[in-house]
């Protein structure tokens, strides 16, 4: 971390190693906070309103409420970005419930708030190429719905996504398909795209690609079985950083004939030019 690094706490900008959480803050002690991850484009925040909304969301559903305006957001945002000088960054807003001296009690009306920038990591673009392959992990997230901190799972599970030349983990729980860890999963038969409906974090990359696919394909919201994704024609994932991934094999089963289909490419093609024109 560079030395002249600025983050934002708590209404103020910071220099890194000046800034300081309570050891008693219970997103420490107990895991209890939410964030939000955005990228920049050409140094711009990108679909930076729906991030906030999801933001919101996820706070109010651990009865938490977001510190600060939008337009306030955006300033420290900007400021953030200006002062820390990426050529492509992601922004990370991260919200607790705030000092606890019990580790059971705090006061949601004073939260702890903050956000930090990161230079924007380069996705191989094998996975883009070639398509990408997943691990898959019978697991169901607590409070599906909330962006929560708590990335137990994957974190575990990282050695074995790293060994296998993954890209993430897929969990299923009694046989129906939720999300990846770190992205929304979609599946492909017969040209129509099966997307999960309920149990799952709402996607802002993913609900894009899917308004952009309206046009060209039909969209069948609901649950998606593990066995539909192993017979799929084809699969993808969509997130903040990596847009639209193929994903061509999942554990040792390969999906359709194992290359990167043409409703994927034509979604990967329909969000770079939505993104990047």
């Amino acid at each position: 971390m560079h030395n002249n690094q600025h983050i934002y706490l708590n209404g103020e900008i910071l220099r890194a190693q000046e800034a300081a959480i309570s050891p008693f803050d219970i997103g420490l002690l107990r895991g209890y906070a939410v964030f939000d991850l955005l990228q920049t484009v050409r140094g711009v925040p990108f679909m930076v309103t729906e991030h906030l909304q999801r933001f919101r969301a996820s706070a109010a559903q651990l009865g938490l409420a977001v510190p600060a305006s939008d337009a306030d957001i955006v300033t420290a945002i900007e400021d953030l970005l200006g002062r820390n000088g990426h050529k492509e960054a992601t922004v990370r807003l991260v919200l607790t419930g705030g000092v606890s001296p019990d580790g059971m009690h705090f006061d949601p009306t004073t939260p702890t708030f903050y956000i930090l920038t990161h230079e924007m990591f380069d996705v191989p673009a094998s996975f883009y190429v070639s398509g990408a392959t997943l691990l898959t992990h019978e697991h169901r997230r607590e409070l599906p719905e909330a962006k929560t901190t708590n990335y137990l799972t994957w974190l575990k599970n990282h050695p074995r996504i790293d060994e296998a030349g993954a890209l993430d983990v897929l969990y299923h729980s009694g046989g129906i398909i939720s999300e990846a860890a770190t992205a929304s999963f979609y599946v492909v038969r017969d040209s129509k795209i099966l997307a999960p409906e309920k149990g799952v974090l709402w996607g802002t990359v993913g609900s894009l690609v899917l308004e952009l696919a309206k046009g060209h394909f039909e969209i069948v919201y609901g649950a998606v079985s593990l066995e539909d994704a192993l017979s799929a024609d084809e699969a993808f994932l969509t997130s903040s950083v990596r847009g639209v991934v193929p994903i061509v094999r999942l554990d040792d089963h390969e999906i359709g004939n194992g290359a990167p289909g043409p409703v994927t490419k034509k979604l990967m093609h329909l969000y770079r030019d939505r993104v990047y024109g």
